[in-house]
């Protein structure tokens, strides 16, 4: 596949938008994505909207792992009181 590069000053809105979605990551394209964001507004908005959902993401993230610290923490505290509540029957046998 052939890829050849519209040079930004004519390039066309949907140009511009199928750019930025293309070139999103690529941090060798990151000047030309600042450029598109400057010129045209809508891209703009989506870009915001992109950073805000990541930011969302991250937090979402965040929060399982939060979560999950918590539950193994109260599994591993109640299986060690089962544990020990056993070694005393075990011991009361002896």
């Amino acid at each position: 596949m052939m890829i050849f590069f519209i040079h930004l000053s004519i390039m066309t809105k949907p140009e511009s938008w199928a750019f930025y979605f293309r070139y999103l990551t690529d941090k060798g394209k990151r000047q030309t994505i600042n450029e598109i964001i400057k010129r045209e507004e809508g891209i703009a908005m989506a870009s915001e909207v992109l950073i805000r959902i990541s930011r969302d993401e991250i937090e979402q993230a965040r929060l399982r792992s939060e979560y999950k610290y918590e539950l193994d923490t109260k599994s591993r505290i109640v299986q060690a009181h089962r544990d020990g509540e056993q070694e005393g029957r075990q011991e009361g046998k002896l």
